[in-house]
């Protein structure tokens, strides 16, 4: 009875049109929400392919970064010295222990 007036008063006669027309909304925001996720998997799928590019493993001999934090650090602020008094850029090819 509420809601025969509620739809008389949208200008509404039946329970149909108003069943389509909730059905139509719903398909809109489905609709919606699946060019979202469909964007957003392509932005995603583009983010892997850039990551695989630019995968870079460690080498044999560079296994030692791994195990000790020390040497980590020690790469990392050699880096920046080397960069700091040259001025160039650095490319850490290999580390390794000396006692």
């Amino acid at each position: 009875m509420i809601l025969d007036n509620y739809l008389e008063n949208l200008g509404y006669d039946n329970y149909w049109m108003a069943l389509l027309i909730s059905l139509f909304a719903i398909l809109v925001v489905f609709g919606i929400l699946t060019l979202i996720i469909g964007a957003c998997s392509l932005i995603f799928k583009a983010i892997n392919s850039v990551d695989k590019k630019m995968n870079i493993l460690p080498k044999e001999e560079n296994k030692i970064l791994e195990t000790d934090k020390d040497a980590v650090v020690a790469s990392i602020v050699a880096t920046i010295e080397f960069n700091k008094e040259t001025g160039k850029d650095a490319k850490l090819v290999s580390i390794k222990r000396i006692d």
